[in-house]
């Protein structure tokens, strides 16, 4: 044991013991144990209806014709507990409740089984009777399901309270034969339902570390996979995440027969803005950047990404010229409106950016890397341009070839 998890002697070793974890750890146990116990007690309730029948057929049998009448009378009840108990057993909302009703079941079929002996004369109808007594033990410790120390305290608190009322209202009970059978019994019902809780809360404690230790893998696996998709500066999607959305929106706005719309956005003039600045307060800048693009992706397919460096891009599925045209125009507006100084900036003292757009419907003469290269270009329009400014890709007028043998006109 000395390479032994020093958390795993405290909680296990001493918990399983004593019966008993620490105060959190318990009661876990305990909700386990019991919807463990009440849904083995559905099924157990028929068989030990079953046991019961063929005992007190067989007594009935066996007992003197005298006695018999007053002995079925008297255990019948035994078997109208387990009846009621099993019953109880089958109502879900009950469930929680299981400890109580099936305890006090238990406690007052070893009642009876125990008072009944004295209520009965002659050694041969004794001797039967505390058949019944071996059986309420054995059904208690081992059929039931209680917890080892509600089982023994069905079993004792029953068996004082039976011998009780067989001394005080019976004839008493023979103490040769009630620590052949009671007692006896009763001591070895206790090692058994002890071992039983034992390797019970060993398995309960083994299928907790385990679910915990899935949990945690499971929870680093999901951080990995998105951190292999995210960018860690801005927390946007990355370029490998675009990619395959990209892809995927392509492919989907194919088979719907819609356009797709991509911008690439760029800050104006960010290399002197990291050389005035410094790197740090360049990083500022795109997470403050990222925050405000973010607000622009927020419907079902959008995506807002890093595309690399001081270059963001947006994918909009199902968005048409008209409203792409929108979309880049407010962008940049927004972007003006942060108020970020940018003295390298010539213009307007301010960061900026500038915006490319492109609006392809996918089909088969087409592909999503041409929709990207013509952002690209629709960006190069706007810095060409002067920059703070958009721009919507449109293919070049296609060239006219004037055959040679053409005249021209006069």
């Amino acid at each position: 044991m000395s390479g032994t998890d020093p958390r795993f002697r405290r909680v296990v070793v001493p918990g399983v013991r004593w019966l008993r974890f620490p105060r959190r750890l318990e009661r876990e146990y305990r909700d386990y144990h019991c919807r463990e116990a009440v849904t083995a007690f559905r099924v157990n309730a028929f068989y030990i209806l079953l046991l019961y029948v063929l005992l007190i057929t067989g007594i009935y049998a066996l007992a003197p014709e005298a006695v018999r009448g007053r002995w079925l009378g008297t255990y019948i009840w035994v078997g109208v507990i387990v009846l009621v108990a099993g019953c109880m057993a089958q109502l879900r909302p009950l469930d929680r409740y299981f400890p109580l009703y099936a305890g006090i079941g238990s406690f007052l079929a070893v009642t009876l089984s125990m008072a009944i002996p004295g209520f009965l004369y002659g050694p041969a109808e004794t001797q039967l009777a505390h058949v019944s007594v071996i059986y309420a033990l054995v059904i208690v410790y081992a059929m039931v399901g209680l917890r080892f120390t509600h089982a023994v305290m069905a079993c004792w608190g029953g068996g004082v309270l039976g011998w009780m009322l067989a001394e005080g209202f019976g004839a008493g009970i023979d103490w040769q034969i009630a620590h052949r059978t009671y007692t006896g019994i009763s001591l070895l019902g206790m090692f058994l339902c002890y071992t039983a809780e034992v390797r019970d809360r060993l398995l309960f404690f083994n299928q907790r570390q385990l679910y915990r230790q899935q949990q945690r893998t499971q929870a680093l696996a999901d951080r990995l996979h998105r951190l292999s998709r995210e960018d860690s500066l801005t927390s946007l999607a990355n370029r490998r995440f675009f990619d395959e959305a990209l892809e995927r929106e392509w492919r989907r706005c194919k088979r719907e027969k819609k356009p797709l719309a991509v911008m690439l956005v760029d800050v104006d003039h960010f290399k002197d803005y990291n050389d005035h600045y410094g790197h740090l307060k360049g990083d500022e800048c795109l997470q403050a950047l990222a925050t405000e693009l973010r607000r622009y992706g927020r419907r079902g397919g959008d995506l807002v990404a890093r595309f690399g460096g001081e270059e963001f891009v947006l994918l909009y599925p199902g968005v048409e010229e008209a409203e792409a045209m929108q979309l880049a125009s407010r962008v940049c507006r927004a972007v003006r409106m942060l108020g970020m100084p940018h003295k390298p900036n010539p213009r307007v003292g301010e960061v900026t950016i500038s915006v490319g757009a492109a609006v392809m419907v996918p089909g088969e003469r087409n592909c999503a890397e041409q929709l990207l290269e013509a952002a690209d270009r629709a960006l190069y329009q706007a810095k060409t341009a002067g920059r703070d400014t958009w721009k919507l890709y449109s293919p070049p007028p296609p060239v006219r070839l004037v055959s040679d043998t053409a005249k021209p006109d006069d």
